[in-house]
């Protein structure tokens, strides 16, 4: 579902908020499909549920969940929108890290092996 790296210098809840935005943008979570429980995400992710809970509040801040009576947290109906808008930012700035990469002296063959070695370290 969501992957986390606990080694990581991006926060444990802005991993949390990233992992679902992707669950969204790959068509796997649907606006109107209620969002994971707080508890059971926890668990999954083996993280403190007050971790959870801060990415959660935070999302339905931004309008990605909307809170339903009786139904808990659902996916909002904008938030397939943002989640493209989000994967499309952050293309932008692959895009630009390439050029800045290029730039200052990699070759495409450097800038090829790192991107196959970070691809070995995705969790």
């Amino acid at each position: 579902m969501i992957r986390i790296d606990l080694l990581s210098t991006v926060p444990l809840y802005d991993q949390i908020k990233a992992g679902l935005r992707g669950l969204v943008a790959r068509g796997l979570l649907r606006p109107g499909d209620p969002a994971p429980s707080i508890r059971s995400l926890a668990a999954e992710l083996k993280v403190n549920p007050n971790t959870v809970a801060r990415a959660f509040r935070e999302l339905t801040l931004e309008g990605f969940f909307e809170a339903q009576r009786g139904e808990g947290n659902v996916i909002a109906s904008g938030a397939l929108r943002q989640a493209k808008d989000k994967l499309s930012g952050v293309r932008e700035n692959l895009k630009e890290s390439i050029r800045l990469a290029r730039r200052g002296g990699l070759p495409w063959s450097e800038i090829d092996a790192l991107t196959r070695e970070a691809r070995r370290e995705e969790p």
